[in-house]
């Protein structure tokens, strides 16, 4: 699926357009549909891995959830569907992951006012479908197993610290100190800051 379809799963074009507006108004309507389309997504996703993996343990669930609705993968599928350069010609700088996944958020929200539930449901279903199969033997990674256990013995979120970069810019390699309340600080290497 690309933009194309995307923009004519809308009953009124003008609805997915206005996304697209700089003024102070418009950024306000946008930052309302962005929060609608993340709960809309939230409903979608929740319910679709509570059907396709009936066996799943709620922890499990959560952590397919987790994966499904982070950032990164809403910056994934906006790439997949060339939101990237739509954005890009509409003269929007700084084109994070960040931004990418609140236009993702944005516009579902909107065809969700614009269309309904069934039509957002769909085109949901149809845009995570790959990420739903591909990951749903996701396993919970080492940084929220610690933070859960951190929170349960009552010493708070542990701390992070960039300590050292090394190496070329698009090959570094970082040194981070973790602290946790009550234990000594420890250090990692790796070669990014994702945990």
């Amino acid at each position: 699926m690309d933009l194309i379809i995307l923009k004519q799963k809308f009953k009124q074009k003008s609805n997915f357009l206005k996304i697209f507006n700089h003024n102070t108004q418009a950024k306000h309507e946008f930052q309302r549909l962005e929060f609608l389309g993340d709960r809309v997504l939230a409903l979608v996703i929740s319910d679709e891995v509570y059907k396709r993996f009936s066996s799943f343990n709620e922890g499990r669930l959560a952590i397919i959830f987790s994966y499904l609705t982070a950032t990164t993968t809403l910056s994934k599928i906006a790439k997949n569907i060339k939101l990237d350069l739509f954005i890009k010609k509409k003269k929007f700088n700084n084109i994070s992951d960040k931004v990418l996944s609140d236009f993702i958020e944005a516009i579902l929200g909107s065809l969700y006012l614009d269309s309904g539930i069934e039509i957002v449901k769909s085109l949901i279903i149809a845009l995570w479908n790959e990420e739903i199969s591909k990951n749903k033997n996701l396993k919970r990674d080492a940084k929220s197993i610690l933070q859960e256990w951190t929170q349960a013995q009552g010493l708070g979120l542990p701390v992070y610290k960039v300590m050292k970069k090394k190496g070329l810019d698009h090959q570094p390699t970082f040194e981070i100190e973790l602290k946790v309340k009550n234990f000594n600080s420890i250090l990692g290497n790796g070669k990014s800051l994702q945990i």
